[in-house]
Parts: C-alpha cells; structure tokens; sequence
C-alpha cells in the first residue's frame, strides 16, 4: 500500500460540499464566469473559448526541463484567429445525414467527408504496423513525430478537412473547467495537451503542429452540445476530446467529425454515433464487472443490493434497467433502484432509507453525487456490511471529499498503477506485465502538465484516459499518407479492433463493436488514521484484471455478446 494525497482539510471541504452542490443546481444560465487564464474570453452564448498555439518543435526534449508555457490566443466572438499558414474556413452548412459530402472551405479545405463503411461491416482489420498497436494489443504505436512508415496506410486523396493548414492540426477540447467539478476539467485538459504538445515537440504530424482550443462545458450535458457546435462550426477544428458524448452523438454522426470520448455513459458505445471513439469505462458495463468480480470471484456473501443511479449531469438512468440485470443474474436482490444527484445536495435520507433496507452492498459509486452519500453514511456511523462502491471512485481528490468515509470504497480503472520505481503495473496484455506507454505518459505529463503531473493525479482514470485519447488521434493522422480527412482517421480507427494506448486497456473502435479500455481492475482504499490519509490497496488480491464471461453478457443484453455495450446502447436510442 501507498499514501496518497492527505485530507488534512477535510472538515473545510465538508463545510463547503452543500456550496458545490448548489453550484449544480444553477443548471447552466448561458453566460458563465471566465477562469481567469490568459485568452479566456467571454462568450456571448455559452462558456469561454481558450485557444493554445502549438509548442515549437525540438530535435531532442528535455524531459527534466521545466516545460514551455504555450502562447494562448483569445477567440474572437467565438471564431478563433487564423492560424498561420492558412485561412479560416467558412462555416460549413450541416448536412442533411450521416456521412453526407461537407462544402469545401474558402481554402480549399474540406470542411467534411463521407462517412466512411464501418470495419466491423466487413472492413478486414489491418496489420499493425512496426511498433504499431493494432494488431496485438501489447506493442506500443509510433509515440510522437512524423516519421512513420505504417503498413496499414490510409490514402485519401484531395482536400484536407477543415481544421488542417500547411502548419497546424486545429483540435478543441470540452471539459467542466468551472464549478464543482472543475479539477476533474483541468487534467482532462492537461492529458490532451501533454500528449498532443509533447507530439509538436518531436516534429507534429505530418509536418503540422497541433493547436488545442478549449470550452467550458461546467459538467452539463447542455452545455456541452453547445461548446460542441462552436468548436465544429465557429472555431474550425479538427477533431474533438469530450468527456461524455451523449448529447451531441446525433450531432458528430451527422458531420462525419471524430470525436475522442470518456464514455462513462452508454451512447458513446453506440453503432448510432460511428465516429465517437470511448476510451475509458462504460457505467453498465462497469457494474456488471463488479458484481460479476464481487460475487464470482472473491466470493462476497451478498445477498441484497442497492443502485444508486444519476439523471443530469452523468445522466444515465435510461440503461439502469441493465445494472439491475446484472446483479439479479447472480441471485443478487436489487432491493431499491435510486435516483441522486449532485444537485439534490443532501443524501442524508437515502441513506436512512438504504440501512433500513438493510442491504449488503450499496452499488451507490455510479452517481456523481457519491461522495455526499460517503459524508451522510460517515456521519450516520452506518456501512453496508459488504460495503459499497462503483466506478466513479476512482478519483483521489473526488473522493477525498469523505475524508475518513473514503475507507473501504470499491473503486475500479481501466488504467495502470504507478508506483515510485514508475512501473506501469499491472499490465496482463504484454508478457512483461509492464505498460509499454508509461514512461512517456509520466514524462509529458510532468513536462506539459506540471500541475496534473504529480503521481496522484497521474495514477487516475482521467489523465489516463484523455492522455489516450490524444494518442488514438495522432496515430489515426500518422497513418494518413495524402490529405489528413474526416474521411481518412474514421477509415483508420474503426478498423482498430484491438488498439491499445499502452495505458490504458486495449479495445475496439469497430462501430458495431466498441471496446475500448473497459477492461477493468477492482481494488479498494484504507483510511490511514495516523497518516491522516487515505492508502490505496494493492489490485492484486482483488483478482486482477477482470474478463467478463460472454454468457454473464448476455444474460445483460441477450445476443449483445462481447460487444453488448454497443448492443444495448443502441436499443435505447
């Protein structure tokens, strides 16, 4: 076990939790406070728009060095500036469907392709390239640069899509960088950037520097549709890093424009929504992986459960029917189904109700608002007997928010361990059960990022994630041998059916099959009392990582099989 970060200021953040709360409750008035960051510019609809011009390259970083702070350009109104070596295009009319043929820019940019066939509709996977990791799941892809020669190529002749010039590669990033949740934001986009700037410091792609332009999307679902529109329509880019994806699904299918998702909620998993591409844990699917591990495989005596569920921010309740499948096919009773919120403010009540209940395990680490429930039951004196969790616990400084009521949470990542020696560990896809991306993960972290790059922050499911999620991007550019399209990255990454970051757990983008990094390890905290800290169990006794069979799959969403994430996501929509 290890210390992590300590809650010496616990009774300060309980003090003001109800305050954050509240913050929820103001559900997004359109103007929202800037940061404060250089290039923050106020919006007159929606959240602020900060723009990141590209780190210059360099023959050989110093990792040791402390990194460069990119300029920020503040947007115009909301269009950002041109970028140099290339003309703003015009805004691009919406096509009337999936996959319909963009207008072309006032450049001569595409400003959008056809989507292309799905692999998973007979598109053969391609061979990995060397050093690649398509094919395996354990060799580690090209880690930056543009010197490549992948044998599984993507030629797309013509324009480039908008977004490209002869020098940039325009991307925009949503994430909560306000409200109660704003921590969360800032590694989100501190990962992207230290994947993407530690890539233009090692020469691009393909010749071109990424520049990241980012909107606050204050954790909202709204909000985030909105920020999603300005980034595509106003600010030109590329490509899009998002944390959820499930309100503007419709929306990217219809422009063909891929978009790098957490997931978390289940139509980042859909067929529907081709070209989003979830890299982190899926909530169903997370629960089914706990129940499955809880019962099956550490032989917990549980008999009775509660789900907590969330409707807004996290708003997943429509597959909550699913969960409940998942631990009744175990002989577990589900005794209550919850909805909570973070806005509600106060789960004194629910957790009256669960202990009256008198349930085993309280499935209550599914709602963004569990941590009010750890303070309510830590209050009470009350713990399940078999104690309680799910998959949003894995964050130290979220959870930490329970000071002493963080002990014996069930947490789950899709991610590594790091420990001091920087071993990325475990890592079962590669005999030598060592991450292969790990060293450059910690290094650009640290480097671009020096605020998320410290080992508590760096070890969480977030960084990971997102840091992945710009490496999927820029391997899908690499693999582009004329014109960089929409066309092109969709083509490459829905045809990876076994891709891997080397952080995270490898997957598939196929769109009728979409894996991605849900494989997932269970462990749990201890609260150091001594320490005034909380300690990380070690992930091995807890079994390792957990392989789901095909059979408990399907007894979830019948006929889903392997790929009953995307199965069940699609017969919701």
């Amino acid at each position: 076990m290890r210390p992590r970060e300590s809650t010496s200021i616990y009774l300060a953040v309980l003090a003001a939790v109800s305050l954050l709360a509240g913050a929820c409750a103001s559900r997004s008035s359109d103007q929202a406070a800037t940061t404060g960051a250089p290039g923050a510019l106020q919006q007159p609809s929606g959240s602020p728009i900060q723009e990141e011009a590209p780190q210059a390259a360099e023959t050989a970083p110093d990792t040791s060095a402390s990194p460069a702070t990119p300029a920020e350009t503040p947007a115009d109104s909301g269009a950002s500036s041109a970028p140099t070596g290339g003309a703003s295009p015009a805004t691009p009319k919406a096509p009337s469907g999936a996959g319909a043929q963009a207008p072309k820019t006032k450049g001569g940019a595409a400003a959008g392709t056809k989507n292309p066939t799905p692999a998973a509709q007979g598109q053969k996977a391609p061979n990995a390239p060397s050093g690649g990791s398509s094919g395996g799941g354990s060799a580690s892809a090209p880690s930056g640069g543009s010197k490549s020669n992948p044998t599984d190529a993507i030629t797309v002749t013509g324009p480039n899509s908008q977004g490209v010039t002869d020098k940039e590669i325009k991307v925009g990033v949503l994430a909560p960088l306000s409200g109660y949740a704003a921590f969360l934001g800032e590694v989100e986009v501190d990962a992207v950037k230290a994947f993407l700037f530690d890539a233009n410091a090692k020469g691009g792609a393909k010749g071109k520097q990424y520049r990241v332009v980012v909107a606050d999307t204050r954790f909202e679902p709204a909000t985030e549709a909105v920020g999603a529109r300005r980034l595509v329509e106003q600010e030109k880019v590329f490509a899009l890093f998002t944390t959820f994806s499930d309100t503007i699904g419709p929306y990217v299918a219809s422009k063909g424009i891929p978009n790098f998702a957490f997931g978390i909620v289940p139509p980042a998993f859909s067929s529907k929504y081709p070209t989003i591409y979830p890299v982190g844990l899926d909530t169903v699917d997370s629960i089914t992986t706990m129940a499955y591990t809880l019962t099956q495989v550490l032989k917990k005596p549980i008999k009775s459960v509660a789900i907590a569920y969330g409707t807004q921010n996290i708003a997943w309740g429509q597959w909550a029917d699913y969960a409940k499948k998942a631990w009744e096919q175990f002989g577990v009773q589900v005794k209550s189904m919850d909805r909570f919120n973070v806005s509600d403010g106060d789960c004194t009540q629910l957790v009256l109700k669960i202990q009256n209940l008198n349930v085993d395990f309280w499935q209550v680490g599914n709602s963004l608002g569990w941590p009010l429930c750890g303070q309510a039951m830590h209050r009470q004196g009350y713990r399940p007997p078999q104690g309680f969790g799910g998959p949003y616990t894995d964050d130290i400084n979220w959870g930490n928010q329970m000071g002493p009521g963080y002990d014996g949470v069930f947490a789950m990542t899709n991610g590594v361990s790091l420990q001091p020696d920087r071993k990325g560990t475990p890592w079962p896809y590669d005999p030598s059960g060592v991450a292969p991306a790990v060293d450059h993960y910690m290094d650009s972290m640290k480097k671009y990022s020096p605020k998320s790059g410290t080992l508590t922050d760096m070890e969480g499911i977030w960084p990971q994630s997102f840091w992945a999620q710009a490496k999927a991007l820029h391997e899908a550019v690499l693999r582009q041998t004329d014109a960089i399209t929409w066309e092109g990255v969709n083509k490459w990454l829905q045809a990876q059916k076994n891709w891997s970051s080397g952080i995270v757990s490898p997957g598939s983008f196929a769109p009728n099959c979409k894996t991605n990094g849900v494989q997932t390890y269970i462990y749990s905290y201890k609260w150091n009392a001594q320490a005034n800290s909380v300690e990380e169990t070690d992930w091995k006794p807890y079994g390792g990582v957990v392989k789901v069979p095909t059979e408990v799959k399907n007894k979830v969403m019948p006929g889903g099989g392997d790929c009953y994430l995307t199965a069940y996501a699609d017969a919701k929509l």
